[in-house]
C-alpha cells in the first residue's frame, strides 16, 4: 500500500509541500495519514488534518478530540471546523459545506495539495450510482485522480486491505454510525446490491475497476476529439450558436457536456439533452445551470452567465 501511495505522490509531483489530509477519523482516512506519515520525511511534507463536524452525530464530538490526539501523537497539525447551527443539512448539503471548509482550509494555511481518502470500493459505488441515474462517458470514468486541488491516492487500493493494515499497525479508528443507514443511496448499493454484484462474478470488482480504468482512456481520446472540434466553432469562450446547429447530435451532447463541466450538478443525457432543445429552440434567452449561473443565448453566440 505504502508503494502505491509512494507512486501516486511522484506521479503528481507532491514534494516540498504543505498538504491537508480532510480526515473523518474514519478507517479510510486514519490508513491514509498513516501511510502519509509514514513517507512525509521522504517527500518533504507538512501535514494538516482537517475534521469538519457537521454536527448530526453524537459521536461526532469523539471524532473531533480523536482527531486531535491523532494529529498531536504524530506531529502533525489540525483545523476542526463545526457546521453553523440550525443549518437543515442533506447529503448535498453536507458535501457542499464540508468542500467549502476543505478550500478554506487550504487557503488559510496557504495549501494547493488536499488528499482525500476514497479508495477502490468508493470508486466503483460511484460508478453503479452514475449507472443507475443515467451517466455520460465522463461519468463512466467515476472520481477522478485529482481535481482542483483534491487529490486520491488510495483509488486502487480496497477497503478490505486498508482495514488489514490498521489491524497490522494496531491503529484505531472511529465508526459512523450512519454508514449502516440504507436510507443513504450509498449505503444501500455498498450492503444491498454489492452482494447481488459477487453472486454473479466475485471478481466484479477488479472487472468494474477495469471498465473505469478504459472509459478514462478512450474519453482522454474523445475529449481531443471534441477539444478540436470546439476550437472550429468557438470565439473568446463563447460557441458560435449557428455553427454549433449545424452539427450532428452527438457533437453537440459532447461539446455541451464538456463545455459546462462541473458547472452542472447533473450532467446526464437528459439533462443535456434539455440544454440542446432549449438552444436549437432559443435564439435570445437563458436558462440556469446553477444557483448563480446561467446559459445564454444571444447575438449567434452560447455562453455562461
Amino acid at each position: 500500500m505504502i508503494n502505491l501511495v509512494s507512486e501516486f505522490l511522484n506521479k503528481y509531483n507532491i514534494k516540498n509541500r504543505s498538504v491537508i489530509i480532510a480526515f473523518s477519523s474514519g478507517p479510510d482516512s486514519c490508513a491514509l495519514a498513516r501511510l502519509i506519515n509514514g513517507i512525509k520525511e521522504e517527500f518533504n511534507l507538512k501535514v494538516t488534518l482537517a475534521y469538519f463536524n457537521h454536527m448530526w452525530r453524537k459521536e461526532a464530538i469523539k471524532e473531533e478530540t480523536f482527531t486531535k490526539e491523532f494529529a498531536k501523537k504524530f506531529g502533525m497539525d489540525f483545523i476542526v471546523e463545526r457546521a453553523p447551527e440550525n443549518i437543515p443539512l442533506n447529503e448535498e448539503t453536507a458535501r457542499d459545506l464540508r468542500y467549502d471548509f476543505l478550500y478554506g482550509t487550504a487557503e488559510k494555511i496557504g495549501s494547493d495539495t488536499v488528499l482525500l481518502a476514497h479508495n477502490k470500493n468508493d470508486n466503483i459505488e460511484t460508478l453503479i450510482y452514475r449507472v443507475l441515474k443515467g451517466t455520460s462517458p465522463k461519468g463512466l470514468c467515476s472520481i477522478p485522480e485529482k481535481r482542483d486541488i483534491f487529490y486520491r491516492p488510495m483509488l486502487k487500493i480496497e477497503k478490505k486491505d486498508i482495514l488489514a493494515y490498521l489491524d497490522e499497525i494496531k491503529q484505531d479508528y472511529m465508526l459512523d454510525s450512519s454508514n449502516h443507514d440504507t436510507k443513504y443511496k450509498r449505503n444501500f448499493i455498498r450492503k444491498e446490491l454489492i452482494p447481488l454484484f459477487e453472486k454473479v462474478n466475485p471478481n466484479f470488482m477488479n472487472a468494474i475497476d477495469n471498465l473505469i480504468t478504459t472509459s478514462i482512456f478512450e474519453f482522454n481520446i474523445l475529449e481531443d476529439v471534441i477539444n478540436k472540434k470546439m476550437s472550429e466553432i468557438m470565439v473568446d469562450n463563447a460557441i458560435i450558436r449557428s455553427k454549433y446547429t449545424e452539427l450532428n447530435i452527438e457533437y453537440r451532447y459532447e461539446i455541451l457536456n464538456l463545455y459546462l463541466g462541473d458547472k452542472l450538478k447533473y450532467r446526464d443525457f437528459k439533462t443535456i439533452k434539455k440544454l440542446d432543445d432549449f438552444i436549437i429552440s432559443n435564439p435570445h434567452s437563458k436558462t440556469s445551470l446553477n444557483k448563480t449561473q446561467f446559459l445564454r443565448t444571444r447575438k449567434d453566440k452560447i455562453f455562461i452567465e
